[in-house]
């Protein structure tokens, strides 16, 4: 007798199933959405008329709806958990894929987290916050929703936040000039029609969806149902490259990729909000070598930063996009948006928290590393070049050019006037190999253009590693100053030197001693077949 398929260990959808379950759980509750969307009454004929409020546009249409809980479109509900068989541990994947116990990660998350303020005029409101976390996980109360932020005007009135339905080229470019031209910082993100078969050339097809958020608002332009081969608003594609305005969002590259490819838009001013999560969660715990251009997606972000999980709608996120949308593509497609903009905030706000303060990312398209500086013991003698530039290490995305195409160590004093003059080290007391490695990089320094050196700080620590044997990034720290450095800051600034500027180092070296091997396994890492050095 074959078993049944409530039964049988193999399952189509789910794989080994090692127990078997009375029914069949399905991974997001579910949600009707008509309680918390107002539709427009045209255009809608089954959804009861809600309290709307409406624009006044030409062709007849209207745009505004207040959606309510939101779905996204890139990650699971909940972190994928695994069970031991043997014990019945429950585990979980951190940001970087690593294995934690579950429990207390939930623990160390509510331990943790509070209601995401900002200085926005729209903020979250507390109270709803905290019933969303007191609310049964799973359940449609649990998950954060752009329907809780709203402004409290003088007399006591709310706002909450509005989205625009727009479905022509002459609707988008109104909204947009009347909403959208003199914010600095958008949200914005993309959806298109997901299909089998060759590429197409349709931008009907390929960004079926536009979206963008300011704090009050939520742009949808439908660009698959505008009714001309023209899809291009004159005040969206100016937003879009004007790089003053900050766009954010999660894998953003790829949705102004399309952008580019489709409707010819270059868009500047973008920023991957991923970069900026993870320069903030990683200068905090002081794991610098963690910082990375990896993407870490919309819902762990959202679920650390703003403290509560997203909804994710599978149904929704792989629906026809060609058509007109639907109650719940409405609320998916505006919060995708909106999360973006929210999170940059609060990212924002933590980053100038930290001590020293690194610098935000750079724009994508300026294909930069993300600069960073220690969290602690930075060092007070010298710490910013003349030119003013930051400590900064890069990233992952650096590459190292070889030793012979960039200046050697050994470097001849020019018979031309030296900038800047050096000190008169005769009544110096401090270590001669600090003197040694000051006078090496001063030298460096003014044969090099100052916008492509590093600090000064950072070339000296490298030389009194490089040019002495015997000194481990302990030592360096114990001598370069009275109390210590931290080991780690020294590592940072010989990184510094080596990344920036391609300064050869010796990989037998980083095998022998601890904290360098810390930087050989860096480098190795970040730059795999294109590591260098020398034996």
């Amino acid at each position: 007798m074959s078993p049944t398929i409530k039964n049988r260990l193999w399952n189509p959808a789910f794989g080994i199933r090692f127990s078997t379950k009375k029914d069949h759980q399905l991974p997001y509750p579910f949600l009707d959405i008509t309680r918390f969307v107002h539709t427009p009454a045209s255009g809608s004929g089954d959804v009861e008329k809600g309290d709307v409020e409406a624009d006044e546009f030409s062709e007849g249409e209207e745009f505004e709806r207040d959606a309510a809980e939101w779905f996204d479109q890139q990650d699971r509900l909940v972190l994928p958990t695994i069970e031991t068989i043997s014990k019945g541990t429950q585990v979980a994947s951190d940001t970087d894929g690593d294995l934690v116990e579950a429990s207390k990660r939930e623990k160390a998350l509510a331990e943790s987290v509070t209601a995401p303020l900002t200085s926005l005029d729209y903020t979250i409101d507390t109270n709803l916050w905290d019933t969303a976390r007191k609310s049964k996980a799973g359940s449609s109360q649990s998950f954060w929703s752009y329907k809780m932020y709203r402004q409290v005007q003088g007399n006591g009135e709310e706002q909450k936040v509005k989205v625009h339905y727009c479905t022509s080229k002459h609707t988008m470019e109104h909204v947009c000039e009347r909403y959208f031209s003199d914010e600095k910082v958008i949200g914005f993100d993309l959806e298109w029609l997901v299909a089998r078969g060759p590429a197409s050339s349709n931008p009907r097809r390929n960004v079926s969806l536009i979206q963008i958020a300011s704090p009050s608002r939520v742009g949808l332009f439908h660009v698959a149902l505008f009714p001309r081969e023209d899809f291009v608003a004159p005040t969206f594609k100016r937003i879009m490259e004007d790089e003053s305005v900050t766009k954010v969002g999660v894998a953003i590259k790829g949705d102004c990729t399309r952008l580019k490819n489709n409707l010819g838009i270059n868009s500047k001013g973008i920023l991957e909000l991923s970069h900026l999560y993870k320069l903030v969660k990683y200068s905090k715990a002081g794991e610098l070598d963690r910082i990375n251009k990896v993407m870490v997606s919309l819902a762990v972000q959202t679920q650390e930063m703003l403290g509560l999980p997203l909804f994710k709608g599978d149904d929704v996120r792989s629906s026809n996009w060609m058509m007109r949308l639907s109650a719940d593509q409405v609320a998916y497609s505006a919060s995708d948006a909106y999360v973006g903009l929210q999170l940059y905030y609060v990212l924002e706000q933590e980053r100038m928290k930290l001590q020293p303060t690194p610098p935000r990312p750079a724009f994508v398209e300026q294909n930069l590393p993300i600069k960073f500086l220690t969290a602690d013991d930075v060092d007070e003698s010298d710490t910013t070049s003349e030119s003013g530039e930051s400590e900064v290490i890069g990233d992952a995305e650096v590459r190292l050019e070889t030793p012979e195409a960039r200046p050697t160590l050994s470097i001849a004093t020019p018979a031309t006037k030296v900038t800047p003059q050096p000190k008169d080290n005769s009544h110096d007391t401090r270590d001669p190999r600090i003197l040694a490695a000051e006078k090496h990089a001063q030298q460096y320094h003014s044969t090099t253009r100052p916008k492509s050196t590093p600090p000064l700080s950072s070339l000296r620590t490298y030389y009194m590693w490089y040019d002495n044997q015997d000194l481990t990034p302990e030592a360096v720290a114990t001598l370069l100053r009275t109390p210590p450095l931290k080991t780690n800051t020294v590592v940072s600034y010989i990184l510094d030197a080596i990344i920036s500027e391609g300064l050869p180092y010796s990989k037998a070296r980083l095998r022998t001693e601890d904290s360098s091997a810390r930087m050989g396994n860096y480098l190795e890492r970040s730059f795999a077949a294109n590591w260098i050095g020398n034996e």
